[in-house]
This record gives structure tokens, sequence and C-alpha cells, in this order.
């Protein structure tokens, strides 16, 4: 070790016993690789002071302090260990120490799965864990405790405090006089929302006005009306507080767990049709090519005419705009053309957006279909907008939210306003280049330089469109891009092709949202505009202020989005639990040291054969190729590449793992 360096970072512990600490924002950006006898007794989510110099595999460190511990409480089964007293055997394989109880079981129930507060982290030569248990959860295994072990380990509570309630409660419940102080009066614009059928918040209602009398080219005036959350939670507040613990919502199959206790996310900033609510409005003129100016933000009073859903919109698109309405159309002959007018708006933004070299993913995520009368029984797990005219209808609200929130970017650029920018970095060459020579075993030559650019990555993915490989590279392209975060810094937006992004459109899920509307109340009331009431006009913040919030933002992004996505697993774990010996036909969807992942059609959930029980089958060891998209036989010769058709069965399931472990029958191929 010639020389050494120091970075802050957040470390993530593998079930081997070493760790990778990520750099934290503005430092280095490779990880670092620390050795287990290197943790010094540092958890998984710990953040850092990392020391750390190169080495003959690149960046090798050791934990130099622990700033601020990530957990504080873990979850497990409770077990009698003899002489060794009471003892907590965890599920997650990143703890690797081992956890004691030595105040005994307390209220806790033996065999059972609890939840514990940690007393004391590892030190010393046989660092372990100690642990207060504090409640039993319920029988391992079952649902309920399956997805409470999820949201504790991620730091999710789904209950609000008696203090949080209270206050929401002196919430009022509907708009004053005094609230329409210095708001801009819009109620006389026909505003719609257009959410799932089983939304219970809306946050964004959609207005446009056409400026002529061709629609073909005369100009658009586009309103964005956002549900003015800042107003009723003020800085100081025990709600605040909370939202800012929370950071976002949590969207799970069978509930949604809210940043905002649900007298506001429900009721009074969510813009319900047929009431007045205070919104902050983002409005811009868009001409025919789809080109945006005379952008705005005021706060203002709307009146929603109408709710409507995604499968009305998307009924009402299959029909066409020249197809007169049916006796039994729910949408009427006023609504439709909203409708329309919206699409039209839409279809401009979009053809503008692809034009600057926007990036269209074709991932398919999967839906949890819930027993309407149980919502524990799980149905089938499907694709979710299965239709091309679903798909329509939510990039409908998608494109106009986009809009909106490059819109306030640019004021926030133009006036250098301290807000938090969504920022999407430039994709990593090292990992474009395997990127290309996956591609290019499959047949597919590229340049990874131009994959450097969002439009030559845009013309790349028109190259994979409709190849029986295509869900697979989309993945590989997800993989090689910069994950989105949060930062005062204005990167830009890579895939969107975005000059500058801002969250603007979701406060009442989104924290770094609601830091996005106090900025521009804060601007707008020094420049005399539309601002709301004087004495509720929010502070400007300092950059720092916003910076540690952005850098919290992203972290608890990460911790939300990897539980939804694990009780996504969970939901699909079980309901393939009684679907052991049954074959199915899928696609090889991926490839890892460990397995082979396939995605099965239906249900559409994502099993993985395993290497061993592969090579066992086949009696000959199997080599993952240098592109990582393909497997190959030593003995034989024989292959299986991503993107290729199998039937395979399901072997075995563990609820605990979520995870499905399934055998290859057979490889369909032409």
């Amino acid at each position: 070790m010639d020389r050494a360096w120091k970075v802050r970072a957040k470390l993530h512990v593998t079930p081997a016993g070493y760790g990778f600490a990520h750099p934290l924002e503005g430092e280095e950006e490779r990880n670092v690789f620390i050795p287990p006898g290197h943790l010094r007794g540092a958890l998984d989510g710990d953040e850092l002071l990392v020391a750390y110099w190169e080495s003959e595999k690149g960046l090798e460190g050791r934990v130099d302090e622990i700033v601020k511990r990530g957990r504080t409480r873990i979850v497990g089964v409770l077990t009698r260990a003899g002489r060794a007293g009471w003892l907590l055997e965890v599920d997650d394989p990143r703890l690797i120490w081992p956890v004691r109880c030595p105040e005994g079981p307390g209220t806790g129930e033996p065999g059972k799965i609890v939840v514990a507060q940690i007393l004391d982290y590892p030190a010393g030569p046989d660092p372990e864990l100690t642990v207060r248990v504090q409640r039993t959860v319920g029988e391992a295994g079952a649902l309920e405790t399956e997805v409470q072990k999820i949201l504790i380990e991620h730091g999710i509570d789904d209950f609000f405090s008696d203090e949080i309630l209270s206050e929401a409660k002196a919430v009022p419940s509907e708009v004053g006089e005094d609230d329409l102080e210095q708001r801009v009066d819009l109620r006389g614009l026909a505003f719609m929302t257009i959410d799932p059928p089983d939304a219970r918040d809306f946050d964004d209602a959609v207005c446009v006005e056409l400026l002529g009398d061709d629609p073909k080219t005369a100009d658009y005036r586009l309103h964005v009306a956002i549900a003015d959350v800042s107003h009723y939670v003020r800085e100081g507040t025990a709600i605040d507080a909370e939202a800012v613990e929370r950071c976002f919502s949590a969207y799970l199959p069978d509930r949604a767990i809210p940043m905002l206790p649900e007298q506001l996310s429900s009721h009074m900033c969510s813009l319900v049709p047929k009431q007045d609510r205070l919104a902050m409005v983002v409005s811009m003129r868009i001409d025919a090519r789809g080109e945006t100016s005379d952008h705005q933000v005021r706060a203002g009073v709307i009146h929603s005419r109408r709710r409507l859903t995604y499968q009305e919109v998307a009924r009402a698109l299959d029909r066409g705009e020249d197809q007169p309405p049916t006796n039994n159309d729910p949408l009427g002959k006023k609504a439709r053309e909203r409708v329309f007018a919206l699409r039209a708006c839409a279809d401009r933004l979009r053809a503008a957006r692809l034009r600057r070299g926007a990036i269209e993913l074709d991932l398919t995520e999967a839906k949890v279909v819930l027993d309407d009368d149980d919502r524990s029984r799980i149905r089938d797990v499907v694709k979710s907008r299965s239709s091309k005219s679903m798909a329509r209808a939510y990039n409908l609200i998608e494109e106009l939210m986009i809009a909106a929130n490059e819109g306030v970017g640019e004021l926030a650029v133009a006036h250098s306003l301290p807000v938090v920018f969504r920022v999407h970095d430039k994709p990593d060459e090292e990992k474009l280049m395997l990127l290309a020579q996956a591609a290019h075993s499959l047949g597919l030559e590229i340049d990874p330089e131009k994959l450097q650019h969002p439009r030559g990555m845009q013309k790349f993915l028109s190259r994979v469109t409709g190849r029986e490989y295509a869900s697979a590279l989309n993945m590989l392209m997800l993989r090689a891009m910069a994950q989105a975060q949060y930062s005062t810094e204005n990167l830009g937006h890579f895939a969107l092709a975005s000059r500058a992004y801002v969250h603007f459109t979701s406060p009442i899920r989104r924290y770094p949202d609601l830091i996005s509307h106090r900025v521009m109340k804060a601007w707008i009331a020094k420049h005399g505009g539309p601002c709301g009431p004087a004495a509720l006009v929010p502070r400007m913040p300092k950059v720092a202020e916003s910076e540690s919030q952005a850098l919290r933002s992203s972290e608890r992004e990460r911790e939300v989005s990897a539980a939804e996505r694990e009780t996504n697993n969970l939901f699909a774990a079980l309901f393939m639990r009684d679907r052991i010996g049954d074959r199915f036909e899928g696609a090889v969807s991926g490839l890892s040291q460990f397995g082979i992942f396939v995605q099965l059609d239906a249900p559409f959930v994502d099993g993985m054969v395993k290497v061993g029980d592969l090579e066992r089958d086949r009696k000959e060891a199997m080599q993952r190729d240098e592109t990582g998209v393909r497997t190959v036989g030593e003995r034989s010769g024989w292959t299986l590449t991503i993107g290729d058709r199998v039937i395979v069965e399901v072997v075995d399931v563990s609820v605990a793992r979520r995870q499905i472990d399934l055998a290859l029958i057979e490889t369909l191929r032409a």
C-alpha cells in the first residue's frame, strides 16, 4: 500500500462476509472493496469514513470510522440456545454477526418472528450484536409476518403516531376564503384527473386549451395542477418531520404506506372532483413541433370537473376521435374531446422528446392481482399495462408530467434556485463496453462511444425492438446506465434528454417535490406573483439544506424501492408455492454465476435455474462466456442464450428468500 485516501461511503455487506463501500455523492466514484477483517463491526447500511488504496483488483480499503448507523432494529426468530441464552436467528444474509438477547425474551414469543432494538453493535475480538426484544411480529412464512419483516428491514413504518394523527385532524376539511389570498383563480378551466381505478389520492390534474382554430397547427396552452401540499405541511410541524423521515410513500401489492396521513393525502391534498382545491399550477405554451415556452408556476385554486381512470381513457383512445360516443359511453362528449386534446398535446411533447434523443426502455413490470374480498389471497401475477391502449393512456399523463417537471427545471436553472434536481448522469464507459460486447455476441454491432449519447442509445434500442432477446438487452442497458438520484447540482437527465429536470408533480408521495414547491413559492413571493397567503409563504432554503435532503432522499428512495421489489417477489413466491411440479413456458432473461434467470409468460414471474442443478442434469460443466449473455457446455458446446425460449418446471419455492427455483426441461428453438 503506497498511498491511501479517505472517503465517506455507504456500506453494503455481502452474504460471504465482505463488503463494498459506495462513495457518497461528489467524492470518489468507484466502489471500495472491504475484506471481512477490515469491517470493524460495521453493518450493512452504515455510513462510514473509509481509508482506501489501489490494489491489483481495484480499490481496496478498511473502515476507518462509523459515522452513522443505518440500522436500529432487526427482525428474526427468537430461539433458546442452552447456556448461551436467548438468540435471534436472522434471515437477512447481510447481517453476518451473532445476535444475542441478554435481557431474555421479554414479551417475545419463542419460535416466532420478533422485532428487536439494537443495544450494542459489534466490537472487540468477538464481535456480536446485542438486542432488546420489542414485540412479536408473527409466525415465520405467514404473509403479514413476511411483509412486516421487509418493512422493518428497510426502515418503513406503516402507522402514524398519535401526535401526527392529531395534527392531521386539525387540518381544515374545506378550502376557506383566507386560503385564496394571493392565488390565481383557475376554477373556470376544465381540469380532470386520470388515475388507476383504485387510486385514493389525486396529486395532479390536467387541462389544455387550444390557442387557435386548427388543432394541427395552433399552439396549445397546457396547465398541470399539483396539490399544494406545502400550504398544509409546514416546516417545524410533526407531520413535516415525519415526512422528512419517510421521504416517499411505499406501494405494496396489498396496501399503500403513505408519506402523509390520510386526512392530507386522500382529502385536502387530493384534487378530488367537484370540490375546490389549492394547487401549484405549471403552465406553458406548446407549439406544433412540441417545443415549450412561456413557462409559469403559480399558486392557484382549481375545481376538477371529472375523475377518469386509465381504463376509461384507453377505451376512448381505442375507439378513435372520429367515432361517435356510444349510448353507454361513461365519458360523454365533452370529456372525450378533452381526452383527445390532451393526447394530441402529449403526442407533440413526446415527438419533441424523441427528437432530442430520449430513451424509452421496453421493460414490462409485473402486477400482483389480489382477490377483491380477501386481500391476502393472490389470484394471479400479470403484466402491467398489458395492452397498447393502456400504455397510451398512461403515457398521456407521463408526458404532461415530464413537461411540467422540465418547465420547473428550466426556471430553476434560469434563476439559480436551490431546488433538488432529479439527475441522471451519463452511463459508465466500462459497462457500455460490456453492453456492446453482449450485443455483438447476439449479432448486433454497436459502437460503444455512440451509446454515451441519448440519441445513440435510442437508435440502438430501435434496432433491438421485436427481437427475441429485446427484453434482456433492455435490462442490460438499464444496468449499464447510471442510477437516477437527487442533487442540487444540475447534471441533466440522460434518459429523458432533458437539460434540467425537477420532481414537482407528486408532493403527496415524494418529499423532494415538496421542497421544490417551497422553493418556487418563496421565489414567486419575492417577485410579487401569486404565491398563496403571505403569512404562509415558506422560507427559501439554503443550498446546504437542500444538499442534505437530496442525499437523504436518494438513500430513502433506494430503501423504499427495495422494499417494494422484495414485497412483489414475496407475493410471487407465495403464489407459486402451490405450483411446485407444474411446467411453464418462458424466456431466459439473464445469467449470473449462480444460475440462469427465466421469466415465465404466465404467470408473469421470475425464477432461477441453479447452475449446479443444470450441470447435474446435463452431466457437464457449464461456463458463462465473457459477454454474460450465454452459458456454454464445456464438453458438448451446448449453449443457452438470453432470449431463448424454454420450458421449465417449478421445483422449489422459498418464501423466506422470496425465490422460485426452476428446473430446465426443454429448450424451444426454431
